[in-house]
């Protein structure tokens, strides 16, 4: 197909770029940096900061400290308000929601130059796997990045939250060719018809050759409720006039890999998540789509593209963002400086205005070469559960749980299906409606939103515990912590620590 071959070879223009940069991080890095500091030394930001001043890294150290996401919301308030050069000389095209550790929800002001790093970004990763496997290049490819739906908010500046579409993330010059080949389901306004619809779609493309997400939950909550949907899928597809697509769903439930061999004959690869807690699920994919190429993402935040695939593992996005790597001492280092074996957290300043941003991720460097490090993502710094990509802090989840009149914890867990339990610390409550009141309040983090929409995560469980939070101190001092040094956790993430005895459980 024309289209695949001009972004592949837009892919490969970015691919050299990064391989370039990764030869000579110690050269391209500060430039980068320069860069940024220069184009935004006029903003409200900039000046406050003496970026005019900045000519070293060194400088930029001592003069910006390090901020998490919290610490920026001020300045992003301004930018949502409609006041001008706040941290851009670039006026903002549109907002992006993400989670937040301390309020549910946080935004991030997207621009042009924002949009130019996320596609310096995740094109060299498409032209890798257009390297590994040619003939995607033979269909068309679905792509779910944005949620899909979302609650639309008003602002001051009048800007969107979202763009228009996936392909107009990756900037206005590639999107009409990138949507040629990508394959994109109507909107549907009932969640609850979203699923089919989607099924339906797919299904009718039998010359589906890539399918691109984040979390394999995703993935898994179509291909696993097929069977259960499969009478009203066919059925929208007979009136959507494709009874060819309706028996072939029949047919591809009659035996093992008849997703494969029945409806995605062409299917090269699915790209995803599969380090950390998507693993099993990422295996669970494979085993719906046998001899299908499981790709595994690199990391991208909304905020940045942070690793790239390549063909010898993630590798640093250094043409997407100036990245330093802080080792527990807080020492931050550049992509040239750190060593095989050390793990570190991530800190970036990227062309879309944010600066010297913890991040909070979390890597292992596996390998340093003249080809640069390869990077493995470990988790989020400090308490988060992410189950499938909604990002809970214990922060947010504190401050949920302050509305509950009982001592209470979220605690995640992955099977037999991916959901939290709240575990409350008496022999009942009154407020039958307790676990609907804290799933309503954990819908303020929109990842979290978006996956009970969808499904991805199921309902939440009451567990009622009296005393576990009595027992936890006390594991904690047989494994070594002061009595009372056991904090209070409003997370608990080590299942250990939790008493086998149980009241009851309100489903």
């Amino acid at each position: 197909m024309k289209a695949w071959a001009v972004i592949s070879a837009a892919a490969t223009r970015e691919r050299g770029a990064l391989l370039a940069a990764l030869s000579a991080p110690e050269r391209q890095q500060p430039r980068l940096l320069q860069y940024i500091l220069a184009a935004n030394r006029e903003t409200r930001f900039g000046e406050q900061h003496g970026f005019g001043k900045i000519t070293r890294v060194e400088d930029y150290r001592r003069a910006v400290p390090i901020r998490r996401d919290a610490e920026f919301v001020p300045w992003i308030e301004r930018v949502a308000a409609g006041e001008p050069r706040v941290l851009t000389a670039d006026a903002p095209l549109a907002f992006e929601a993400t989670s937040g550790t301390v309020r549910g929800a946080k935004l991030i002001p997207y621009t042009a130059a924002s949009l130019s790093a996320f596609r310096a970004g995740v094109l060299p990763w498409l032209a890798h796997l257009l390297e590994q496997r040619p003939r995607i290049a033979d269909g068309v490819a679905y792509v779910a990045a944005s949620p899909v739906a979302r609650r639309r908010a008003a602002f001051a500046c009048k800007l969107p939250v979202g763009l228009a579409s996936d392909a107009a993330y990756l900037g206005a010059e590639l999107a009409p060719t990138l949507a040629q080949v990508i394959t994109r389901p109507p909107p549907f306004a009932d969640l609850a018809r979203w699923r089919v619809g989607t099924l339906a779609h797919l299904a009718a493309h039998r010359d589906l050759t890539l399918i691109s997400i984040w979390s394999p939950t995703f993935l898994l909550e179509l291909l696993e409720a097929l069977p259960g949907d499969a009478a009203h899928v066919r059925v929208a597809l007979y009136e959507a006039g494709n009874p060819d697509a309706a028996l072939r769903v029949e047919r591809a439930l009659t035996e093992p890999g008849g997703l494969v061999r029945h409806l995605w004959p062409k299917l090269q690869a699915v790209s995803m998540w599969m380090d950390g807690p998507s693993a099993p699920y990422a295996a669970r994919v494979g085993e719906l789509l046998p001899g299908v190429y499981l790709d595994g993402k690199g990391v991208l935040a909304t905020e940045s593209v942070l690793t790239v695939r390549q063909s010898h593992g993630c590798v640093p996005a250094l043409t997407s963002a100036f990245i330093e790597f802080l080792d527990a001492e807080g020492n931050s280092f550049l992509a040239h400086e750190i060593v095989a074996g050390r793990r570190y957290r991530t800190v970036i300043t990227t062309p879309g205005g944010l600066y010297r941003y913890d991040l909070g991720d979390v890597l292992d460097c596996e390998s340093q070469g003249v080809a640069g490090p390869t990077l493995r993502f470990i988790g989020r710094a400090g308490v988060v559960s992410d189950l499938v990509g909604e990002k809970l802090s214990d922060s947010f989840v504190a401050n949920v749980l302050a509305h509950v009149p009982l001592g209470a914890a979220l605690v995640p867990r992955a099977q037999p299906w991916p959901h939290y339990e709240l575990w409350v610390d008496a022999e009942d409550s009154p407020d039958e409606l307790l676990g609907s009141h804290v799933d309503e309040l954990l819908h303020d983090n929109p990842q979290y939103a978006y996956a009970r929409q969808i499904g991805q995560l199921h309902e939440l469980d009451v567990i009622f515990a009296p005393g576990f939070a009595q027992h936890r101190a006390r594991e904690l001092a047989l494994r070594g912590a002061r009595l009372g040094d056991a904090k209070s956790c409003a997370l608990i993430l080590d299942r250990s620590q939790l008493p086998s005895h149980i009241s009851r459980v309100r489903h």
